[in-house]
């Protein structure tokens, strides 16, 4: 059987359709890649955050331990203010408010 030889027309034809199922694919391929920029660009933003919290996180820790030595303190000094108040008081001096 002899093979038909093809127009001009239909090898035109037949390039036109080859070359838009290449621009789909890399339409497909280049709209892919753009899903994947934007969930990475969200994984970095929340890595960022993430960093951010631990750093918080570790500077509270810091904060603790430092305030922890002070915890008794606050009374202290509450008590020792209601002590000047009653010496001024008995001295005759106008009182301050601390």
């Amino acid at each position: 059987m002899a093979k038909k030889r093809e127009s001009g027309f239909d090898k035109l034809g037949r390039l036109i359709k080859s070359e838009s199922d290449d621009i789909r694919k890399h339409m497909a391929a280049k709209d892919d890649i753009a899903a994947i920029r934007k969930e990475m660009a969200t994984k970095n933003d929340i890595a960022g955050i993430m960093t951010e919290l631990a750093d918080i996180k570790r500077r509270l820790k810091d904060l603790e331990e430092i305030v922890a030595d002070h915890a008794g303190h606050s009374k202290e000094i509450d008590h020792a203010l209601e002590r000047i108040a009653i010496i001024e008081k008995r001295l005759g001096i106008k009182a301050r408010s601390y």
